[in-house]
Formats: C-alpha cells, sequence, structure tokens
C-alpha cells in the first residue's frame, strides 16, 4: 500500500516539476522546496494539503502589525505564508535547526527584502548552549534527538523563547508560530514570563511524544491558560490561543 501511495504521489509530482520545477503554490504564494528525494512535502502541496490546519489559522487571524516569532520555519513554506501577511518592518524571526533547509528557509521567507526578518540556526532547547537534533529524510519529523534515535544527530546552537523575544526588544503583543516536534512542551513549561507578553500563539501540539516528559497536552494547554492565553479554534492537534 505504501509503494502505491508512493508511486502515485511521485507521478504527480514530476509532473509538476517537469513543468514548473520545484516551485510550488502555496495560498497564493510561490515558494520553491529544495530538490527532494521523497515526494511527501512536494506532493502535499499540489493537493493542499501541507500543514493545512496551520496555514488556515495564520491566514483568519495573524495580526499585521505584531513581530512574530516562528519556531520550527522547516523549508519555509509556511514562513513565506507569514511574511505575506506582515508589513515589512515588522520583526519575524525564525528558528530552524535543520542546516540543509536555512536556504529554502530564507528564500520564501523573503528575507533578502524584509529588513526586520532572518532565519536562526538554531533549536529551542533548555539543557545547555547546544541541542543535539536528529535529522533524517523526513524534514518534518526532525526533532531534538531521543534515546534511541536512528537518524543522524547533529548539534546546534540551543536558544529559548526567552532569548529570542529580548533579542527582538522584549515586545508586548507579539504572536508565537511554534511546531517542533515536541519540543513545546519544555518550552511551556520555562518559559512562561515570555507566554504572559505573548498575544497570539498558534502551536501544533504533538501529544505522542509528551508520555513520560515534563508536561501533559492537558498541562501546557493549562499553562497557557494561566498565563492569560485562551484556545479560540484548534484544527486536529494545532490551536489558536488569544489573550482578552
Amino acid at each position: 500500500m505504501s509503494f502505491l501511495r508512493d508511486f502515485m504521489r511521485w507521478r504527480r509530482v514530476r509532473r509538476h516539476v517537469a513543468l514548473h520545477g520545484w516551485t510550488f503554490e502555496f495560498h497564493g504564494i510561490s515558494v520553491t522546496l529544495p530538490e527532494m528525494d521523497t515526494p511527501g512535502c512536494a506532493s502535499a502541496l499540489l493537493q493542499g494539503k501541507y500543514e493545512a490546519e496551520e496555514a488556515k489559522l495564520i491566514a483568519a487571524h495573524l495580526p499585521p502589525d505584531r513581530p512574530v516569532i516562528e519556531l520550527g520555519g522547516s523549508m519555509g513554506v509556511v514562513s513565506a505564508l507569514i511574511a505575506s501577511r506582515l508589513a515589512d518592518t515588522v520583526a519575524h524571526v525564525i528558528v530552524e535547526a535543520n542546516p540543509a533547509l536555512l536556504e529554502a528557509c530564507a528564500l520564501n521567507a523573503a528575507v533578502a527584502r524584509r529588513p526586520l526578518a532572518k532565519v536562526q540556526h538554531a533549536a529551542v532547547a533548555y539543557g545547555g548552549p547546544v541541542a543535539r537534533f536528529s535529522v533524517g529524510g523526513n524534514v518534518h519529523a526532525n526533532h531534538l534527538a531521543r534515546e534511541g534515535d536512528t537518524a543522524s544527530v547533529i548539534e546546534v546552537k540551543a536558544v529559548t523563547l526567552e532569548t529570542l523575544w529580548q533579542d527582538i526588544g522584549a515586545p508586548d503583543g507579539f504572536t508565537l508560530v511554534c511546531d517542533i516536534e515536541g519540543a513545546e512542551a519544555q518550552m511551556v513549561a520555562t518559559d512562561r514570563r515570555v507566554l504572559e507578553a505573548a498575544g497570539m500563539v498558534i502551536m501544533e501540539m504533538h501529544p505522542a511524544v509528551y508520555q513520560g516528559g515534563v508536561a501533559t497536552e492537558d498541562e501546557i494547554i493549562g499553562t497557557l491558560q494561566v498565563s492569560g492565553l485562551h484556545l479560540r479554534q484548534r484544527f486536529a492537534d494545532v490551536g489558536l490561543w488569544t489573550r482578552d
């Protein structure tokens, strides 16, 4: 079944690439992927399924005049959607740990023409100045290294939400967009002071990763609520929290 699924995906992707290269449309924006040896991301873009829940919330609710801290930039596809909603003079800091994705992320986020936009090569982690990060063929499954990981593990700079927030002037009412494959549990548990300054959070949760960790899904939601952020909308594991 998996073979047949991938065969159909590759057929769809190769037809597109033959005509348009690795450039795709994402909510009316052109984005460019690095040439890939798996069809999943490109096929999802062609079918309108790529990060569909996150994109729906960003397109409907992202404030255009508030700074954005985006965690887990990946190839910059969602970053491009965020950039299209922001004024060019609004700060947009993107964190991505996989060095192979940084060029595509910066290109799609239009960093070159936006003076307050940047991509930072780092991972959100709280165990010291360096984070161990697991990178594999599925770029959307890359994560902080866990015991038993079989993918390649690299070391990258560790950053915290507090550091990122301070670097853009510690603004009140900033927007946090977060998809970091389970590392959000530690971030929410540790950086509550910064969350109290956030005006909006759009975050994908990963409850399958939380078992035996620092917080359950209910505890994460509870901490956000105590921080003054209330869950307004949710699609699958992606939630929108706003402050009254």
